[in-house]
């Protein structure tokens, strides 16, 4: 069946009466209204007690009322940040939601930040205050000091022991929401307001933080976009995301799509291979997202006599090692849709779309209207099965909605964009790729420093800044060995330093990892140490990480998996 991306659209926003300035707190008004009994979320809370919530386009309106009506009586203005460090859950879109309707720009934060890196993100981004879950509390607690911008701080104490007391001022998140009304809330939005802050893994210094508007939330959305170029969700779909909301996959690519096109939605916690097919099935799913190791983990469970019987038709993959796609597709009988995307990527795509022509390990082509190419650093257009950095055209009529914006950051945000010598701009994704004879493109590597284990992106300057911390350490780096080359069958790195000692220093593997542990978050943690004596640097004294990822891993190299030193999350 062919769909119209444009006649889809367009009859999404005139059922949903969107105009280029509706806000999505009328939005959510407006669903409650016309579909209000029909259930959107159905959180999985524990699987194998068969323990799930369910709540509706009207729950969702109403309960989001009375967290925006908590906050406005606790002082919180239009304008202000709002910190939410929170794991998926039903509290975390009720944040979300409140948020949006007064105002407040939600700031994302990973769950597995605390130390320098929570501190930065929460100082930086000026937030007021701070939502989180009463298991986070005590990364709070350790750089409270550190944080004179933060005035109030909410806890989710959902599934905390019964006679656990919250101190240190913290306010119940429950008890806020409860004792406040479920009335609308009557507050201005524009739309050069900000939305969302989410930050980025700051590969080449400070996270910077990719700004999201209100006037680019709905009314002019870039999620209709996505949502038709790589889903093509339809009516009687059921989509499903275990991947953690604070990122962009599971909120763009999941939940706003279910919620815009009113399909169900199903959420579990985290990521769990041995259970991700039994929900599957049980709540009827028909599409999901895969990232990072989680094919591999996927395929290993043992093969069942009922591995086909699901009804997911269509897997949205970012990446998926081509080897695999085939395998996957075979055992459990669908689809994967490749594709490419970024938060902070101007809302530029590419994506396979379920084209069976498309070589298996392309990442798609660009969408209807959008001119992809690979270019040098001149903009010089490349020839075939050439590497060089994917570029997007960005049409003079686009470029209020394509523009990306970094907060307090407008160096980096003009640095997305350059002018070619024929007066075209192009938008630079920072990602290196090729494109082929028949314009399908291919991922090559990232143009930037950083390392992506598990899922997670991380900058090297992060996991080096808190290393060269110790008083006994010169120097060192960091980098991303694929996990191919230490015997692993997942396509992503393992975290790797080189460190240098100051003359006439010892130390141990086990010394290092117990002094940053808890200043890293625990996905940033390398696996792999290697103590030497100098770094290779070029004549302008650069670090040439190349020659260290060359030398890879060693006899003299020390693996914390094979050691069993454990890092707790």
């Amino acid at each position: 069946m062919a769909f119209s991306v444009d006649t889809i659209r367009k009859t999404i926003r005139e059922k949903n009466n969107i105009t280029p300035t509706t806000t999505f707190g009328e939005l959510v008004r407006h669903k409650a209204e016309i579909i209000g009994d029909k259930v959107f979320l159905t959180f999985v809370r524990d699987f194998d007690k068969n323990i799930d919530e369910k709540y509706t386009y009207k729950d969702m309106h109403l309960k989001s009322n009375q967290l925006a009506n908590g906050l406005l009586k606790l002082g919180m203005k239009r304008g202000e940040g709002i910190a939410l460090y929170q794991i998926n859950s039903p509290e975390f879109l009720f944040v979300t939601f409140s948020s949006n309707k007064i105002g407040c720009y939600i700031v994302l934060v990973n769950t597995g930040m605390k130390g320098d890196g929570l501190q930065y993100i929460l100082d930086h981004s000026d937030s007021k205050a701070l939502i989180l879950h009463w298991t986070l509390i005590e990364n709070y607690l350790k750089i409270k000091e550190q944080l004179p911008n933060i005035k109030l701080v909410i806890a989710d104490t959902n599934e905390a022991p019964s006679d656990y007391e919250l101190t240190n001022g913290i306010l119940s998140l429950q008890d806020v929401m409860e004792e406040a009304s479920e009335d609308d809330v009557n507050v201005e939005i524009r739309p050069g307001d900000k939305s969302t802050l989410m930050y980025t893994s700051g590969t080449t210094g400070l996270p910077k933080a990719i700004t999201s508007f209100h006037g680019g939330l709905i009314g002019n959305s870039l999620v209709d976009r996505i949502l038709y170029t790589f889903l093509l969700v339809q009516p009687g779909d059921t989509l499903f995301t275990c991947l953690p909301l604070f990122h962009g996959n599971a909120m763009g690519l999941t939940t706003m799509p279910a919620y815009y096109r009113e399909v169900p939605l199903i959420l579990s916690k985290r990521f769990s291979a041995s259970r991700f097919w039994d929900i599957c099935r049980k709540y009827e799913v028909t599409e999901f997202n895969l990232l990072g190791s989680m094919p591999q983990f996927l395929l290993k469970q043992l093969k069942r006599p009922n591995d086909e019987e699901n009804k997911v038709t269509r897997v949205l993959s970012a990446a998926c090692p081509k080897e695999l796609v085939r395998a996957f597709e075979e055992r459990f009988k669908l689809t994967i849709i490749e594709g490419y995307g970024a938060v902070d990527g101007g809302g530029f795509s590419l994506s396979t779309r379920g084209d069976p022509k498309a070589p298996v390990g392309s990442m798609g082509q660009p969408g209807p209207n959008v001119i992809a190419e690979i270019m040098d650093d001149d903009l010089n257009i490349l020839e075939p099965n050439t590497v060089g950095e994917l570029v997007f055209l960005i049409k003079e009529e686009e470029k209020a909605a394509r523009k990306v914006s970094y907060y307090k950051n407008p160096e980096a945000s003009a640095a997305r964009a350059k002018v070619a010598p024929d007066g075209r701009s192009w938008f630079l994704s920072g990602d290196l790729a090729t494109k082929d004879e028949n314009g399908w493109f291919f991922f090559v590597d990232r143009k930037k420093d950083s390392i992506r284990r598990r899922g997670e992106n991380m900058a090297a300057w992060s996991i080096e800044r808190v290393i060269n911390e110790h008083d006994k350490v010169l120097e060192s780096a960091a980098y991303g060995i694929k996990a191919h080359q230490v015997g692993e069958d997942y396509a992503e790195d393992e975290v790797m330093v080189a460190v240098v000692l100051k003359p006439g220093e010892t130390m141990t593997p086990e010394d290092l990892l117990d002094f940053i542990k808890d200043k890293l978050a625990y996905f940033q943690v390398p696996r792999f140490i290697d103590f030497i004596d100098a770094l290779p640097k070029s004549k302008v004294h650069r670090i040439m990480k190349r020659f260290l990822k060359e030398r890879g891993v060693v006899d003299s190299t020390y693996d914390r998996d094979k050691a069993g030193y454990e890092i707790k999350r």
